[in-house]
């Protein structure tokens, strides 16, 4: 059936090539200007009571065949793979990354999933979003602005329901651009963006509403997906046919390409789309957007997706534009490879009380770094039956494409819904720190991270966020929703260190937000050839007006640092570089006199390892 075009779109041309003895397919079109559609200044929408009926499974991504289907997948996966007891054993030798600080992040109430998203600037504002909420906050964790989705694009006149937020930070043009979706149905699917017009979150922002439903065909706009190059941001999103599941109901996914300085400029949008994107006569779907590691993008974009509905497979299909939506050479090209170690669909995961929804195994976040891609999503674990994640590595991007993966373990925890971020900090480096959910059937849901290093090594898990009880936000519902993205971002001004938000089960059973901050282990220099252990450290008190104290064992070391940092990663102190004098407790203490008012790090380092890093406050 050949589509119906809408007057805002301008066909550009229909291509195709041979690849592997099949063809590749696509057709791009080019939207008549969209226009600005109106500002809105965060800083005067406060508190709001916009009436909306919230749905919490919200919303329903396929109806209830999809999850039949899902349901069908992961019976399959059960009795392949059955649950078998899953021993802790050592990782890797890679260090763990260190817990920098942590604190509780949107604190509105909230459909489940949560769908956690985040961006920090080199100001130091962090901008999370969840499904229905948008909060801005300091490295403190206290409060700048906080809005509803829904308040935050009132001003555009839809009525639908906006969810499935993303936000990204520009560091070359020290801006935020934040989407989201509104509406389920091909009447009243819209994208929604914001460009801020400043580095200030909680200033003005020029919002647009881009038409969801393109083709007079039926189909919805789902599940966006974002990344920047050097002139442009990138969308990825699904078409959904109304009514119908993901696998009978899938039409394509789509590639949108839009000019981000026109965005931060209140101009009209110039939209580029790719449409009908096909390997063998059949749609591409879930188009995982690159992220540029370091926030230095140029006009080269890749895109990677994989076979995520099936229980075994080694198949990732690696796209690439190149040019910006201007250049009459701009190209789409699309290379298919397998990987050394399969992936599939992941179990539900277990809780203290029920399970948890882990969906299909697409590829979630994914960072390009010189000649190299990692990427990650979530997998089974087929040794142990349990919810595991999957971290896949293209090496030799620029020729041969070589793809290698590892199915990694939570040990007796389930784990699931990664993302990833880099934080190398010297040329070369491979780093990363990867974020987890996790949960087990006497772990209450959390997030944990762990750490990859130059020699590919895996750290073992370091915890978060502490689950306080099991997620039960759906009455007579056995299979509660755990999430469908996390965020993690480097901090790009700090080379080492990433934000993150994930979530954790609350007290009263909902799903809720935590944010924190983590660093390489190298981010503080330090060396050696010994794994030790973390050290129990109590730092009181917190906040302090006067001095602190510091216990903590110095059993097993033959040489202590212990230095006093501050957010921007500068040494402020070093208060001890000796042997210790004897084996056990130690206590320790400094006067805050000459220290300003604010937040610092204080580090514990035995024979060149971080033992322990807390967080001290100094509030006169």
């Amino acid at each position: 059936m050949r589509r119906k075009l809408f007057t805002l779109l301008v066909w550009s041309g229909l291509w195709i090539f041979g690849l592997s003895a099949q063809s590749v397919s696509f057709k791009t079109y080019d939207y008549q200007p969209v226009p600005r559609a109106s500002v809105v200044n965060f800083s005067t929408l406060g508190p709001d009571f916009a009436v909306e009926l919230e749905y919490l499974e919200a919303p329903p991504v396929g109806g209830p065949w999809y999850k039949q289907y899902l349901r069908h997948q992961k019976a399959e996966v059960a009795m392949r793979f059955p649950r078998k007891e899953n021993p802790m054993q050592p990782r890797g030798l890679a260090t763990p990354p260190v817990l920098l600080i942590d604190w509780i992040g949107n604190t509105s109430s909230s459909g489940t999933p949560l769908d956690n998203h985040l961006a920090v600037s080199n100001g130091n504002q962090i901008v999370s979003v969840i499904n229905r909420h948008v909060a801005i906050k300091d490295p403190l964790g206290d409060w700048i602005g906080a809005a509803t989705l829904n308040n935050f694009f009132l001003t555009l006149g839809l009525n639908a329901g906006k969810y499935d937020p993303r936000v990204l930070y520009d560091p070359d043009q020290d801006r935020f651009i934040l989407f989201a979706l509104a509406g389920t149905n091909s009447s009243e699917s819209y994208v929604v963006v914001g460009f801020s017009q400043t580095n200030d979150a909680d200033a003005d922002w020029n919002l647009y509403k881009i038409p969801g439903a393109l083709f007079g065909n039926g189909t919805w706009t789902d599940f966006p997906m974002i990344a920047l190059s050097d002139k442009e941001v990138f969308l990825t999103s699904n078409s959904i046919q109304n009514g119908q599941s993901w696998q009978a109901g899938f039409y394509e996914t789509l590639i949108w390409q839009i000019d981000k300085v026109k965005g931060y400029n209140g101009e009209p949008l110039a939209v580029k789309m790719w449409s009908e994107i096909e390997f063998g006569g059949k749609p591409i779907r879930n188009l995982c957007p690159v992220k540029s590691a370091i926030g230095e993008p140029n006009d080269r974009m890749f895109f990677l997706s994989n076979r995520n509905f099936d229980i075994q497979n080694d198949t990732i299909f690696i796209l690439e534009l190149n040019g910006t939506q201007d250049d009459p050479n701009v190209s789409l090209d699309m290379e298919v490879r397998k990987t050394n170690q399969a992936y599939g669909v992941p179990p539900s995961a277990v809780q203290p009380l029920d399970s948890l929804a882990t969906n299909d195994g697409r590829i979630l976040d994914a960072f390009w770094i010189d000649d190299q891609i990692q990427f990650v999503g979530n997998c089974i674990d087929t040794a142990s039956g349990q919810a595991a994640i999957y971290h896949g590595i293209i090496d030799n991007l620029s020729s041969t494409r070589d793809v290698s993966g590892y199915v990694v373990t939570g040990g007796p925890d389930d784990i699931g819904y990664p993302s990833i971020a880099y934080v190398g900090t010297e040329e070369g480096d491979q780093d990363a720190i990867i974020v987890v959910s996790h949960t087990s059937a006497v772990r209450f849901p959390g997030c944990s991270a762990l750490y990859f290093d130059n020699d590919r090594q895996h750290s073992e898990l370091v915890t978060i966020k502490e689950g306080l009880n099991s997620i039960n936000m759906q009455a007579n519902v056995t299979l509660e929703r755990w999430g469908d993205y996390s965020g993690n971002q480097r901090k790009y001004d700090q080379p080492g260190v990433v934000w993150c938000a994930s979530s954790y089960g609350k007290s009263n059973k909902d799903n809720d937000t935590w944010i924190a901050s983590l660093a390489s282990p190298k981010y503080f220099a330090s060396t050696g050839n010994q794994k030790l252990e973390p050290r129990e450290v109590d730092v009181f008190p917190v906040p302090t007006s006067d001095r602190v104290f510091l216990e903590f064992e110095a059993r097993g070391v033959q040489y202590i640092r212990i230095q006093l940092i501050d957010l921007n990663g500068n040494v402020v102190q070093t208060f001890l570089e000796d042997k210790p004098q004897q084996e056990g407790k130690a206590k320790f203490s400094f006067s805050t006199a000459p220290l300003a008012n604010g937040l610092y790090v204080l580090t514990i380092q035995g024979d060149g390892q971080i033992l322990a890093s807390e967080k001290v406050v100094v509030n006169r």
